[in-house]
């Protein structure tokens, strides 16, 4: 078995010794951190989720903690419709015996959200990418 990777080894080192080690210049780092600088400065910082965006999400939490605190009860609802149809529409539910475990209500709920996730990330990637 070692004698298998030795020859390997011989091989290796006859080919770094052709060729050689490559040596930068001395102001190599500084001319890459001198690009970078240009590029990130040409970019600029622009952040994920813009301030209407922040606007709209606050709002909209607000107004539903604020529904929510007015109407506490879960029997009375605003969008209550005034035709009750539980009573002439009835059906039996195939899975009534059956139960979920939490931690599978959990675990495609992660999921469900990890799979919506991945067009948003993808597209912001591949915009990345492009400027």
């Amino acid at each position: 078995m070692e004698e298998q990777y030795k020859h390997l080894d011989q091989s290796t080192r006859a080919i770094i010794k052709e060729a050689g080690t490559y040596k930068p210049s001395a102001d190599f780092l500084s001319n890459v951190m001198s690009a970078v600088e240009v590029i990130a400065k040409k970019k600029g910082y622009k952040p994920l989720i813009s301030k209407n965006s922040w606007f709209v999400i606050c709002t909209l939490l607000l107004t539903w903690m604020v529904v929510f605190y007015v109407y506490p009860s879960s029997y009375s609802s605003v969008f209550k419709s005034s035709i009750d149809l539980t009573n002439k529409l009835s059906f039996d539910n195939p899975f009534s015996g059956y139960e979920i475990s939490k931690a599978l209500v959990y675990g495609l709920g992660f999921l469900g959200l990890f799979l919506v996730q991945i067009p948003f990330l993808k597209r912001y990637m591949e915009k990345k990418v492009t400027d």
